[in-house]
């Protein structure tokens, strides 16, 4: 079992830096047109750090989720930069009980 507890984080390159948020977004919308699963997948956000926020048009089932994510991160790895990170834009909680009480979670928009 190898141990990656003293691997060093893959860090973006010097070429995604330099780019606009519209080149990186360009790069990644290339990558999810080419898979159908991704279709409903925006993208909300790049950063110079690495992290690409998506929005998603459609409620994704948990159990499919994790998984889903996991392949898009490492297609993105593969086809544009080994640093990039997939992220979730955060969405409100849709139970009507909780909201009740008065608890909102709201995304951070930067």
């Amino acid at each position: 079992m190898k141990n990656y507890s003293k691997v060093k984080t893959p860090t973006t390159s010097q070429n995604w830096n330099s780019l606009s948020e519209d080149d990186r977004k360009k790069l990644i919308y290339d990558v999810l047109n080419k898979d159908i699963n991704y279709k409903e997948f925006e993208v909300y956000q790049t950063s110079g750090n690495g992290e690409i926020v998506f929005k998603v048009n459609i409620p994704i089932p948990s159990d499919k989720r994790g998984l889903l994510l996991l392949n898009l991160e490492e297609k993105i790895k593969k086809n544009v930069d080994q640093g990039l990170t997939v992220w979730l834009e955060p969405v409100g909680d849709k139970s009507k009980l909780r909201n009740l009480r008065g608890i909102k979670i709201k995304p951070d928009r930067n």
